[in-house]
């Protein structure tokens, strides 16, 4: 990227440069001053051990970088969006919560006015050993240096962040891509990486304190994600280091940008700096020419379809992706991944089959690696990779037959895991209900509860005029509702992150002939609900049932209609997990927040 200050209006930024104790910014932290866009900043990967040498820097007054902050507005109240360092104030905020120690030593909360007071009310606990008192208010006192940059374009938020992370700092080459663009195919392989990650959010802009939620740890913690659970790294093809490196995203890149075409392509690391348009290159335009044609969506619809298919064949071969290719598990294998992926993608989509048999498939694609020469060096040519792929397609055809109708929507498997992620960072758009029975031992519908769940899905919708939730049926989010169950039905649990997944399908065998029949049910009961005839339809059209390893939810989508929904003559709003009517003296104020 060149420095062309040109694309700047200095005039229309105001820059200003602050000293921030630790103890102010914990207070900004917990009274949700702090944000994270999504768009650019990626995730959170911070190792324990690298958190606590920053304290330590800290404690030691070594100085530390900038903090580079946006000051935004937010619900009129003023809040900073943060360009650079995240990483740094999640840490600081993090060791003064108690989530990791110095020494072996946690902070005391009796250090901090505002810890205290947390302290107090129980919304936080003190862990022991605690350590020396001095220590923490030399931590608390130590001055932070941020740079606050006020702007009247928020589009130049996104070009202040381009412009630091492009200058040499210690980012990978991937991580350097993502930051030099924010266009269309950049913005996609986003999404799609997280989505594999499972590290997805309901919306792009964050509270830091929801970015927990969603990091990426090696250490334990009771929140998060750990790495080893990730795709990448439980089937050995990079390990938790490129994950760090954003390698995952390389991958998908790279199997995103072949897929577009309808040849593929060779690839390497300057043909990727090229798709992302940080050489000069045509093939940037014809990448984008080639997304335009096929439809963004559309192409994330056929890699998630994929990427559902070698999961299912994961399943059930029993074993990890690089075991079942290979006899010999010493390598990591990367491109291995990407020629059987590229394989199964060309049958599906190319050649509109779908799978026949996965316990055929499985047998064929056990130790095919024999079968799969790839040539060694950075770039792999368009001859090899060709080759590579029509071997295993060839090898696995068999396996597929011809599909009768249009392949491109993909299943629900790892759409439904991002929906349960996502209800992590945004609680008021999801609700999860064990199932319609209740857990009295009586085996008989509970009406109270389905009552519950319409007047949920209107309370969701009526939060904004563009609003999105789910409710989803047959998720447990606690796990003594799971083994109750386990008791009365003896049904186990799917466990995925921190939600049981137990499904209807016992419930259906109780109340109805089969799923088919149980659904219309529902389907009925709906219309029998106090709610108009649009919303009625509109719930009854956008019911799904996903089917997760062999354990049948209920999805209920709502959204935001042309007007309020109404529920038995009131209008409700959701609020976290609460459900609160609209008063008619506040009829006013919520029908324009509504428009």
């Amino acid at each position: 990227m060149t420095d062309n200050t040109s694309n700047i209006n200095i005039a229309q930024t105001d820059l200003s440069i602050r000293n921030e104790s630790i103890q102010r910014i914990f207070n900004f932290y917990k009274s949700d001053l702090f944000f994270v866009n999504r768009r650019y900043q990626r995730k959170l990967i911070w190792t324990i051990e690298e958190k606590e040498r920053f304290v330590d820097s800290i404690i030691k007054g070594l100085p530390v970088p900038l903090i580079l902050l946006a000051e935004t507005e937010n619900l009129g109240i003023t809040t900073f969006e943060i360009i650079d360092g995240m990483q740094r104030l999640n840490t600081v905020n993090a060791f003064i919560e108690g989530e990791f120690t110095y020494n072996d030593h946690y902070f005391d909360l009796n250090t901090l006015v505002e810890s205290k007071s947390l302290l107090d009310s129980g919304q936080l606990i003190q862990k022991t050993p605690v350590l020396d008192r001095r220590i923490c208010e030399r931590f608390a006192s130590y001055i932070l240096p941020i740079s606050v940059y006020s702007f009247t374009d928020e589009n130049k938020v996104d070009e202040v962040f381009i412009r630091i992370n492009s200058y040499g700092r210690h980012l990978s080459r991937q991580e350097l891509r993502a930051a030099g663009t924010l266009e269309s195919f950049g913005d996609l392989v986003r999404l799609v990486s997280s989505e594999i990650r499972t590290d997805v959010s309901h919306s792009d802009i964050l509270n830091l304190k929801q970015m927990k939620e969603i990091s990426i740890t090696n250490s334990g913690l009771e929140y998060g994600i750990n790495v080893d659970d990730l795709f990448w790294v439980e089937n050995n093809i990079i390990t938790k280091d490129m994950v760090r490196e954003s390698r995952d995203e390389e991958i998908v890149a790279d199997l995103l940008s072949a897929i577009s075409f309808s040849s593929l392509p060779g690839t390497s690391s300057n043909i990727l700096d090229e798709y992302y348009g940080l050489k000069p290159s045509e093939r940037s335009n014809e990448l984008d020419t080639a997304l335009r044609k096929i439809g963004v969506d559309q192409l994330r619809n056929q890699y998630i379809a994929v990427h559902n298919v070698v999961r299912k064949v994961i399943q059930i071969a029993g074993v990890n992706f690089r075991n079942l290719l290979f006899e010999d598990n010493s390598q990591r294998i990367p491109r291995y991944f990407q020629v059987v992926f590229l394989a199964i993608h060309k049958l599906m989509f190319k050649e509109n089959k779908e799978v026949n048999s996965y316990t055929d498939l499985v047998g064929r694609l056990r130790g095919i690696s024999k079968h799969i020469t790839i040539t060694e060096g950075g770039s792999w040519s368009a001859t090899n990779r060709i080759q590579n792929v029509d071997a295993v397609a060839g090898i696995i055809s068999s396996s597929f037959r011809d599909k009768a109708h249009d392949p491109g929507a993909a299943k629900w498997l790892t759409e439904f895991e991002s929906l349960l992620m996502q209800s992590k960072t945004e609680q008021t758009s999801y609700d999860f209900k064990q199932g319609f029975t209740r857990l009295d031992g009586s085996n008989s519908f509970d009406s109270d509860s389905f009552n519950k769940i319409i007047q949920t899905l209107t309370a969701i919708a009526n939060n904004s005029a563009r609003t999105t939730g789910y409710v989803c049926v047959g998720v447990c989010d606690k796990k003594k509702e799971s083994d109750r169950i386990k008791e009365i039905y003896n049904v186990d649990n799917v466990k995925y992150r921190t939600f049981y997944i137990t499904g209807i399908d016992h419930e259906a065998t109780l109340l109805g002939k089969d799923l088919d029949d149980f659904y219309r049910q529902i389907i009925q009961k709906i219309k029998s609900q106090p709610i108009s005839e649009e919303t009625k339809d509109f719930i009854s059209k956008n019911i799904r049932v996903v089917n997760y390893f062999d354990k049948d939810v209920f999805i209920f989508k709502t959204q935001s209609l042309s007007t309020p929904m109404i529920y038995d003559g009131k209008y409700y709003v959701r609020h976290g997990a609460n459900i609160n009517e609209v008063k008619p003296e506040n009829y006013a104020s919520f029908f324009q927040s509504y428009k």
